[in-house]
Order: C-alpha cells, then structure tokens, then sequence
C-alpha cells in the first residue's frame, strides 16, 4: 500500500471519529437564539475559541433572534481548539462529511483545501438566496485578492492582520526639532549607508530613512541614544517572520510569485530586502534576543524602552501598547511600513468562512453567508471586537479602536496580500531567509535553493 493510500485511509478514520465526537459533544454556542421554527434548518460553522469567535457570537445572535427566525435558519459554531482546529478540519473534509457546512479557513491556507471548498459568487446572482442585494465589492480588494482562485470567490473575509511601522512619536518629535540630534543623525547615515540623511516623517520614510534613524537610535552607535536599541527585527522561523519580511521585497519590485505562477525568490529584489533586515540582525540594530523573537518579545521590546521602533502587527497596538496600565502609553504612532523604489505596500492576511463542497444545505448556508457581506453585520462584528474588512465600517469605529482608522487608511491605500497556496511554503521560505539575513548563508546559495524547495512543494499540494 503507497504512503499516500495509507494517508488518506488514515484521514478518513480520523475524520469518522472526529464527526462522531462532533455530533455527541462538541462544544457549541448559538447564543441567544429564538425558537426555531419546526422546519428550521441549524447551519453549523467551525470556529476556534478566541477574539475572533467571541464577536461572531454577536453576529450570530442578532441572526438567530432578528433574522433567521423568519426564514427558517439558525446559526450554530462548532469550537475546536485553535491547536487542533486544522487538522480535526480537514479530517472532515477528507471524509466527504456534510455534518458541517462551514469551514474557518486563513487566507494564505486557501489552496491547499480547493477541493474541499465551493466557490460562493454564483449565489450572489439569486435573489432568493441574496435577499440583501450584498455585494463582495464591500470589501477591501486588498484583502478580498486571496479569496478569488481562477476567477472564483472562495470564501468570506472576516478577521485582518496588517503590518504597521510603529514608532516612538515622543523621539521623533525630539529628532525633527533638535539640531544636535539631526548633525549627529546625518553623521551616523553618512557613515553607515553612504549618504547624509534629513530626518523625516515615519509617514514618508524609505527603507533607508528606517535603516538610518535604526542606527540614530542604538546606544553602540549613537551613545545619547534614549533606547539601547533602533529597532526589533522579528527572527523566529515561522511563517510570520517572512511576511514582515515581505514588505521591503514588495516595496524593491519584488514578489513570492511571478506572473505565471511560480514561485520566484531568485531577484535582486529579494536581495535588496534581505540586506535591509540583514543589517539590523548583524549591526545589531535590533536586540541579539530578537534572532529568536517574534510577536511578544516584539511587545516586551516596545513596552520596556529597548527600542525606538520595528515593523509588527496591527494586534499589538490595542492589546500591549495603548492599554491603560502599559507603561508607553500614548508614546507610540503607527502608520504603513516603508516604501521602496518601487512602492509602499503593507502585508495583510485573514480569517474567512467558506463553503463546505459537501453540504447538504448550500441555499440556506449561502443565505447566511451573503448576508455576512453587508454593512449591517459588518458593523455588528466591529462592534463586538472583529476586525471585518470594511474600510467605511471601520473608520467609523475610530471611538471605540482609535487604530481602526489607520488600519483603513493603511489597507484602502497599501494593503496587499500574498495568494491562497503561501501557506504551503511559509514556513519553508522563513528557514531560508532566515539562514540568509542572519549570515549563515549567502543570498546567491540560499535563494535558488529556496525558489527549487518552495515550487517542489507548492506542486506537490496543489496536486493533492
């Protein structure tokens, strides 16, 4: 018997027992649903327990007690725990089970389930189904881009991540008004990067303009420096750390794929970005720490003074940095990461919902699904601490999460997102670049052989 027989018999078992298990004691809410209707039919959705389900559990209740009573469907969520969410999934899609219709699925993540999932646009066109008039058009095309393979839309975006440079706005405001600050800045830039340098606004930086301010702004270069370090460069091999990473190769012409597809590192764009976080990690711009750190150690770095900046994600600003107790509160900016000569570009990434192939009950699904596009539950998912893709929705929440303006300024004008298949090869590609920015390999080793692995494997998932 061939490996991959022995793979997909084992999925199957594992998927029977999984749906069994569902259907005896699975943890379930539907809360504050009205009282169905004898003919209703109860939808049932995966979602891993978080943030993310936490807000849903209002869209659902405004559905099962304003909305679903009337046409006979209510909305029920399946957590599975977010370590074992994936793999208790996609048991079930391997047994061709229609006990769930839909599936919690990450944007990069896409691909490799393409044939668990049916696409979702066809039923915008029927008014039966569609009864809102919502429209995919609602949605930020940088965000929407991964959901749409061969023409067709896969799903519905919910919760986004973006990448902000965030800042020390108290140092900046010091650099731009204090002459012996900028002599000394020119200096350092002079030195370093070969040119002397103006401070600027982080808003209209370069690549160049954060390298020059990272040294303005480490003790070992610029001894009255207030932190001890420029910046923290994310270094944890996860596929994390290559997306933050993404932003500089987007911004040098750069990108993960060329135009027929294939997966294309081998540039001198990829170069260039490599360089920019290579002189961070081995002119310890950034903490010796941060060569293992990522997401809280960036936090910690912040938190305690050690740096002036660094490139990180959206979550931190309203969960670490502008809490009431964090001891820089109100120090710290955000706007879009540098740009490049190329252009300016903040990575994003999301959750989305999509559509079981194998439900049995696509019309009802659907007439969820459709409706989770318009502003109405949009605004309800804001409000209970979502993240919808919505740019009008959350610029009008700026009361409640003052970072939701930025985020809708920094996706409406910058946002991008890499497509559906990355997820196979995230991982991947964060060991090579890693080897190659921390100088243990070359960029002219270590790209071909990461271009070579990552279409060996994204050939290998797609074929599956």
């Amino acid at each position: 018997m061939s490996i991959e027989n022995r793979r997909t018999i084992k999925l199957c078992v594992t998927g029977f027992v999984v749906i069994m298990a569902l259907l005896v004691s699975t943890s379930v809410f539907a809360r504050g649903s009205a009282e169905a209707r004898p003919d209703t039919y109860a939808i049932q959705m995966i979602l891993w327990p978080g943030p993310e389900s936490d807000a849903f559990a209002a869209v659902a209740s405004h559905w099962n007690n304003n909305i679903g009573p009337d046409l006979g469907i209510t909305v029920e969520v399946i957590l599975f725990g977010r370590d074992q969410m994936h793999l208790r999934q996609e048991a079930i899609m391997a047994a061709g089970s229609d006990e769930v219709d839909v599936f919690q699925i990450g944007s990069v993540r896409y691909g490799r389930y393409l044939p668990f999932l049916e696409p979702i646009d066809p039923y915008f066109d029927d008014p039966e189904i569609n009864r809102w008039g919502a429209s995919p058009d609602n949605m930020m095309q940088g965000v929407l881009s991964p959901y749409i393979v061969d023409g067709n839309l896969m799903g519905v975006p919910r919760d986004v991540s973006v990448h902000y440079l965030y800042y020390r706005q108290d140092l900046m405001d010091e650099l731009l008004s204090n002459s012996d600050w900028q002599a000394r800045y020119r200096e350092l830039s002079r030195e370093h990067l070969g040119q002397a340098m103006d401070p600027k606004d982080p808003d209209d930086w370069t690549w160049d303009d954060y390298l020059a301010a990272s040294y303005f702004f480490t003790r070992a270069y610029n001894p009255d420096s207030p932190t001890e370090y420029g910046n923290f460069t994310h270094g944890r091999v996860m596929g994390p750390t290559g997306f933050l990473w993404t932003n500089a190769m987007w911004g040098h012409g750069g990108d993960w794929y060329g135009p027929d597809g294939r997966v294309t590192f081998d540039t001198e764009a990829s170069r260039r970005a490599l360089e920019i976080w290579g002189t961070s990690f081995q002119q310890g711009l950034t903490p010796p720490g941060s060569v293992t750190g990522e997401y809280p150690e960036s936090n910690e770095a912040m938190i305690s003074g050690q740096v002036a900046m660094g490139v990180h994600w959206n979550a931190a600003f309203s969960t670490a940095i502008e809490t009431p107790d964090s001891p820089v509160q109100g120090k710290f900016n955000i706007v879009a990461p540098p740009a490049g000569p190329e252009g300016r570009f903040a990575y994003n990434h999301s959750l989305g919902y999509a559509l079981n192939t194998n439900s049995s009950h696509k019309r009802e699904t659907m007439t969820f699904l459709t409706w989770l596009f318009t502003d109405e539950a949009n605004e309800i998912y804001a409000r209970a601490g979502g993240i919808p893709p919505v740019a009008p929705i959350l610029a009008d929440l700026t009361d409640m999460r003052p970072d939701f303006g930025v985020m809708a300024d920094v996706l409406d004008n910058y946002g991008r997102a890499l497509p559906p298949q990355t997820g196979a090869i995230e991982v991947l590609a964060a060991e090579y670049l890693s080897d190659i920015w921390t100088g243990s390999v070359s960029a002219d080793r270590g790209l071909p052989e990461l271009e070579r692995d990552a279409q060996r494997e994204i050939d290998e998932v797609m074929r599956r």
